[in-house]
């Protein structure tokens, strides 16, 4: 099912048992541990490999993928990383392509960018659709509440993104679809009415992620770049990532990044903060295992972090440029809201 250059989801349970046979005549498996664990007795045939990509940079990834066997399928079962991964090698070998995430942190599922690092730095090398995406709620149900809740983030930062698009369009000029913003506006709207379907992660809940999932993306393919949905928190989030060299729940690394960037974009971030409360999602720093000098460094680090990374449009760490004194005022907001 494809619409827009995107997958559309299939939701259900035990869906891989839906699937017909061939897909898992010699094919390939990037799945976490533990979901292999819940869904490796769907499969009626072994798989010629099953694994978690050894990093998600580039080069030792390519290798990986490269000594994988010959198969005709690759799935991605897991989080951001084995979907990732999956797609990678989907891309890479043109293979016909299953994803099926057992979390909901995080948008790779839904996207058709094939996603790396490059010396810690996110970068995109090709794009594929998968020919099923399977929301199984049955697998999402047995996953931890707080990774499913964390994939709010990928939504929630619409907050940010709309105002850094509105603030690159009266100060450089860049091309802002009135019509794209307020759909995008919509989707945050939704979200925000309903944190109770967050908190409780039943199928109505991981649905609703799952359909603003799919409404972002869209926006973004329709629009033709991620800016109806991204913006300075994750330049943000990418900056402490390249600095730390650590993994963080995506989705709660972006909560966090997005009070943080509303704030020094003195916007109210009551809605926002409230939302996060009711729905338990972990966004505070010593939740997630950020600490305050990694933010003021992280913060300080901006500039010359964005002006290398040219790709990343107009935001505001760019129009405000941050310092030290900035950065240790920014601190004692957030404090002061926590």
């Amino acid at each position: 099912m494809l619409d827009r250059g995107q997958a559309l989801p299939i939701y259900g349970e035990r869906l891989l048992k839906t699937l017909n046979p061939s897909y898992f005549n010699k094919c390939a498996v990037y799945c976490a541990p533990e979901a292999w664990d819940l869904v490796e007795n769907d499969f009626p045939f072994s798989p010629e490999f099953v694994g978690s990509p050894d990093s998600m940079e580039e080069g030792p990834l390519r290798a990986q993928i490269e000594s994988m066997p010959e198969v005709s399928t690759v799935f991605g079962i897991g989080g951001g990383s084995a979907c990732d991964a999956a797609k990678m090698a989907a891309w890479m070998k043109e293979l016909s392509l299953i994803l099926m995430p057992s979390i909901i942190s995080v948008d790779a599922a839904f996207t058709n960018a094939v996603g790396v690092r490059v010396d810690h730095h996110v970068r995109y090398v090709g794009q594929i659709l998968p020919a099923k995406l399977l929301i199984d709620f049955h697998l999402l149900k047995r996953s931890p509440r707080r990774l499913n809740r964390a994939g709010v983030g990928d939504v929630l930062s619409i907050f940010t993104a709309l105002h850094d698009w509105k603030l690159a369009a009266d100060t450089v000029a860049e091309n802002y679809n009135e019509s794209i913003a307020q759909a995008s506006q919509k989707l945050l709207d939704c979200l925000l009415a309903r944190p109770e379907a967050i908190l409780a992660c039943d199928d109505e809940g991981l649905k609703l992620i799952s359909e603003l999932y799919v409404g972002e993306v869209a926006l973004c393919e329709e629009h033709g770049n991620s800016r109806p949905e991204e913006g300075s928190e994750h330049y943000f989030a990418y900056c402490l990532e390249s600095i730390t060299h650590r993994s963080y729940i995506h989705g709660e690394l972006i909560a966090l990044a997005i009070l943080i960037t509303a704030l020094y974009q003195e916007q109210d971030v009551t809605p926002i903060k409230s939302f996060l409360d009711k729905a338990e999602v972990r966004y505070k720093p010593e939740q997630i295992g950020v600490t305050e000098k990694e933010i003021i460094q992280t913060l300080v680090a901006l500039p010359e972090y964005l002006s290398r990374e040219t790709q990343l449009p107009y935001g505001i760490y760019h129009h405000e440029r941050m310092d030290a004194g900035r950065a240790e005022d920014l601190l004692g907001k957030l404090k002061s809201i926590l």
